[in-house]
């Protein structure tokens, strides 16, 4: 099945500079050599993860045996980067599985805006507007966005068992207790926002949500997002 993900880049991406936010986890969940083979001008990997760590060798090695072309390599925040006087832009940016683990979303979308000067291709997990297992119900509005150091008892209960049949105990602070939430800390997942409330977040930042769809069982979805001028 055709990742959603990569179709979008490659309607988009030709010719133009593409830069992957926070793409270096895992190292083969990269969307540089995406961007490549549908003919970027030029190519940035920007992570959080410093550069002497391991990850960034493992990165280097995949470049080269896809034999992608030069790749800017990037360590920093995004959104200290974006609030620079020297704030890098590329015409189209990606940046998936890493909005949920922002404590401050709204201001990690403003960053993202200013570094896409076109398109972004943004993806994060979801929840559904209404969940039910063993431990009970939960109805969720459209227009909320679960803030999840705050879940207990029986909603706590439900969520939990919801997400550990996807992704046992390693969501952080959802299916993994988290002994101290810290602003600085983004290992954990803070957020489950509704679809709805994804949509206007970014509208609220400043795009133009073009086209978006769900997968991974309904629990992340995927937008192709334009800037607004």
């Amino acid at each position: 099945m055709k990742d959603l993900r990569d179709e979008y880049i490659g309607r988009v991406v030709r010719g133009k500079s593409f830069a992957d936010v926070g793409g270096l986890w895992g190292t083969v969940n990269e969307k540089i050599s995406v961007a490549h083979a549908y003919g970027a001008s030029a190519l940035t990997m920007l992570d959080i993860t410093p550069l002497e760590h391991e990850l960034w060798h493992l990165f280097e090695e995949r470049r080269r045996t896809l034999h992608l072309l030069e790749v800017q390599c990037v360590s920093g925040d995004v959104v200290m980067l974006a609030e620079t006087d020297s704030c890098p832009q590329f015409d189209v940016v990606h940046c998936s599985g890493i909005l949920y683990h922002m404590p401050d979303p709204i201001r990690f979308l403003v960053a993202l805006r200013k570094i896409t000067r076109e398109f972004l291709v943004l993806t994060s997990v979801v929840t559904a507007s209404q969940l039910k297992n063993q431990h009970g119900e939960l109805r969720i509005p459209q227009a909320a966005v679960l803030f999840v150091p705050a879940l207990q008892g029986q909603e706590r209960a439900t969520l939990q068992a919801y997400w550990q049949q996807f992704v046992g105990d390693n969501a952080i602070g959802l299916t993994q207790a988290v002994p101290t939430w810290r602003p600085d800390d983004y290992a954990p997942w803070w957020w489950l926002p509704t679809v709805d409330a994804l949509r206007a977040m970014c509208r609220t930042a400043g795009f133009d949500p073009q086209e978006g769809d769900y997968f991974w069982n309904n629990n992340a979805y995927v937008q192709l997002l334009s800037v607004r001028e």
